[in-house]
């Protein structure tokens, strides 16, 4: 499997050991981790770097993470990851996170894109899926642009910093 995706303003490099810090400094962060999820351990996220650092396939129950950065700079954006939830039906959920600095600017939808092209060519997935909370608008915004259509929205679903959100169940089909 390629290590390395290319679209027009970014490259997508599979995490490997040298992006640790960032990978720590990304869930340890409770701006980033805001409508995502309380911010992690150390040891919880050594645990799940160490499962992201395996290869890949179909049958994998990690997430398969590449690190974007912008082609020209080489700055961190962010990270984004596709995990097989039906193999089957060959879907797959994205998630992604964008550093503070680089919101804004398209590179989300950008790399949900060429992931889901990659995804489709590489593995063959044919339908895609991906949860944010309701409140999150930007995220919101990012799936709909990258083609994702909203499917549901559950009430009182996730627990995020102590408070019950509501979830919003997005998908796509290629």
């Amino acid at each position: 499997m390629n290590n390395q995706i290319l679209s027009a303003r970014l490259t997508l490099t599979k995490v490997a050991l040298p992006d640790w810090e960032l990978i720590r400094s990304i869930y340890s962060n409770p701006t980033l981790m805001e409508h995502i999820g309380a911010t992690m351990s150390d040891e919880d996220i050594r645990c799940n770097f160490e499962k992201e650092l395996a290869p890949w396939n179909l049958e994998s129950n990690h997430w398969l993470t590449w690190i974007i950065r912008e082609t020209d700079s080489g700055s961190d954006v962010g990270l984004i990851s596709i995990c097989t939830r039906n193999r089957e039906t060959l879907t797959a959920e994205v998630g992604f996170i964008i550093l503070e600095g680089f919101k804004g600017k398209g590179y989300a939808t950008e790399a949900i894109r060429r992931v889901f092209d990659f995804a489709v060519d590489t593995f063959r997935f044919k339908k895609f899926t991906a949860v944010c909370s309701e409140e999150h608008a930007g995220s919101r915004r990012v799936l709909e642009k990258a083609g994702m259509k909203l499917d549901k929205i559950v009430p009182e679903s996730t627990e995020i910093a102590g408070k019950m959100v509501n979830d919003c169940f997005y998908s796509l089909e290629k």
